[in-house]
């Protein structure tokens, strides 16, 4: 069982995540509605992967996406402005269009929490 962190402002879609790492074994850590929440669970709570969306109300997850790499903790975007939209620091990050494909969120959270992620 991995402890992924989910960062999303519509509790609705952190609800949904929640729910789908649960059906897979995982549990959530979270969910983090805004940036400042997700910073301090990142700081302060084991995480072994994370998917941020990446526009939080007025503000973005980029502090957030930095904070993991520091840590080495993997992470995926979800977004549904494409990844196109994304700064060149991260558009080589793993990108997960919304709304979601629910096989396609279970490969990728496959992917983050295996031991070569």
């Amino acid at each position: 069982m991995a402890r992924v962190l989910v960062v999303d402002d519509e509790a609705l879609i952190a609800m949904m995540l929640s729910d789908l790492l649960a059906e897979y074994g995982h549990e959530t850590v979270g969910p983090a509605h805004s940036e400042g929440q997700a910073l301090e669970l990142v700081a302060s709570t084991p995480i072994d992967a994370a998917i941020l969306d990446v526009t939080l109300g007025d503000h973005d997850c980029f502090a957030v996406a930095e904070a993991l790499g520091q840590r080495g903790i993997p992470f995926a975007f979800a977004t549904g402005h494409g990844a196109q939209a994304m700064p060149d620091a991260f558009r080589a990050r793993v990108t997960v269009s919304k709304p979601f494909d629910f096989e396609v969120v279970r490969r990728l959270i496959d992917d983050l929490v295996s031991p070569a992620a």
